[in-house]
């Protein structure tokens, strides 16, 4: 589905600024492992950055998706590319991209500081959620943990 064009490098970008940027403020501030408090402030300002970079990798595809959403006509994503290529350069693919890069990264940085309070409030840490993906994921290929 063309929504994928939008969807697969936003979360890809997502994940990968959160943890990125997260650990990095981990290991920079360690006080923050264990004050709840600095956590969650590390998970505003992890979730923050992976919704700006959400916004702007996935910018384009968003884009092309507007576009298409607006069409009379049953354009394919690509020739949807073309066609805004064609009449507005590369600016068009960044078109309200201001505008996106705060309202994701107001709604990613709220959905990763609601998922680590819940986390922190249910007293589930990174290494068990670490543990049972790995149970997880032995279990669905049919190996031992081990």
């Amino acid at each position: 589905p063309v929504w994928w064009i939008k969807e697969i490098p936003f979360n890809a970008a997502k994940f990968l600024t959160f943890d990125t940027s997260t650990e990095y403020l981990y290991e920079t501030f360690p006080i923050a492992r264990e004050d709840i408090r600095l956590s969650l402030v590390v998970s505003l300002v992890g979730g923050t950055l992976g919704g700006i970079a959400a916004a702007i990798v996935s910018n384009p595809g968003d884009a092309v998706v507007s576009v298409l959403k607006k069409a009379k006509t049953d354009l394919s994503a690509i020739d949807a590319a073309k066609k805004m290529n064609e009449k507005e350069g590369l600016n068009a693919f960044f078109k309200g991209l201001p505008l996106r890069m705060i309202f994701y990264s107001l709604l990613v940085s709220l959905q990763f500081l609601l998922y680590d309070f819940i986390r922190f409030s249910l007293g589930v840490g990174s290494d068990d959620m670490k543990l049972y993906l790995n149970v997880l994921g032995a279990a669905l290929s049919g190996t031992s943990g081990s």
